[in-house]
């Protein structure tokens, strides 16, 4: 029997919106690819915000030496829902919920390093660099879409978390709303120093399409794990200012279908600068206690005064201890029992 990678969803859902959202004008998307390639050390991170046919997009690319680029101002239109792009970054669906592809063409990008990011913020973006690559995503297991695995996550999704995670609509769940992860199998070339790299690796892409407000928020943990057998994981920890979870659901997958979890241990050391392996612990309703240990593999910082759109200020690239929010976005190698796999892991607070 075929997978249903969509869950569910309709085809037209995989693609961007290129007006408003009826149900709410306010929603907005976004489209997030990570990816890492083990053998090359080569992991790029590509962050479009789409709202009525306009693009803002960001991109990340970690090169083997220890080398960002980065570029967050990339903006353009478009009018084809399975082609968004801004200018210089292009998204293509080839067939929903199982192939993508995701081309970036001498993106302008300033140079920062692992170093870098870890001993300080960005003072200077201006470019001295250019980002291109071509990859296609295929489908490595069904969509996990937020809020369905359990009970209890569908009533958190209703609540203020919906709204964190841009999973609902301002008034409440919609159909026309939601939050999705999927495990990927990313190939393609990257364009490095060195001359064009081939590129094969692990990833994730995710659609969020909502309204977003971070009032309340004060920690996430955003986690995933592809491995050569083909399964898979995934975790999401919302936390309030109280330090109640107030977002809380995970699965595990084989690949062809995805098994409801719940999150017994997570880790929470995003801002010590030497944080090295953690330790995730899954409560599977189909495999029983699951242990997972992890290490980041290379990781960039953004250090804010405030949440979103609540800081007086937008976001710095960097590491500053003192930032009143700091978010460590890393790609990360993680082991379940005999397995070494890849995949995100996203903290903040």
């Amino acid at each position: 029997m075929a997978v249903d990678y969509g869950s569910g969803l309709s085809p037209e859902q995989d693609h961007a919106l290129t007006g408003p959202l009826e149900a709410d004008p306010q929603a907005a998307e976004t489209m997030n690819l990570w990816a890492y390639d083990a053998d090359q050390d080569i992991g790029l991170n590509i962050h479009p915000r789409i709202q009525g046919g306009q693009v803002h997009a960001m991109v990340t690319l970690f090169l083997p030496d220890g080398t960002i680029l980065r570029q967050r101002a990339d903006t353009g239109s478009f009018a084809d829902g399975a082609s968004p792009g801004s200018t210089r970054v292009r998204y293509q669906c080839i067939e929903p919920f199982r192939h993508w592809t995701y081309t970036v063409d001498r993106l302008p990008a300033f140079t920062t390093s692992d170093a870098g990011q870890r001993g300080g913020t960005v003072d200077d973006e201006a470019p001295d660099a250019t980002i291109s690559f071509v990859l296609q995503s295929k489908a490595a297991a069904p969509i996990w879409l937020n809020g369905t695995m359990t009970p209890e996550a569908l009533q958190m999704m209703a609540g203020p978390a919906g709204l964190w995670i841009a999973g609902r609509l301002g008034s409440g769940i919609h159909p026309d709303s939601y939050r999705y992860d999927q495990l990927v199998h990313v190939t393609g070339s990257v364009e490095t120093p060195a001359g064009p790299e081939d590129f094969n690796g692990f990833g994730l892409r995710s659609h969020v399409r909502g309204v977003r407000d971070l009032t309340g928020m004060a920690g996430t943990c955003w986690m995933s794990g592809l491995f050569p057998s083909g399964k898979g994981f995934g975790v999401m920890v919302n936390i309030g200012a109280d330090g109640r979870y107030v977002f809380s659901e995970a699965y595990t997958t084989d690949g062809t279908t995805l098994d409801a979890a719940r999150i017994l241990q997570f880790p929470r050391g995003h801002r010590d600068l030497d944080e090295g392996p953690f330790w995730i612990q899954l409560a599977s309703d189909k495999l029983g206690l699951v242990d997972i240990s992890g290490e980041d593999v290379r990781a960039f910082y953004w250090s804010m005064q405030d949440w979103g759109g609540n800081a007086a200020s937008p976001p710095v690239y960097g590491r500053d201890p003192d930032a009143g929010v700091l978010m460590k976005q890393a790609l990360a190698r993680y082991q379940w029992d005999d397995e070494i796999g890849y995949g995100l892991n996203e903290r903040s607070g």
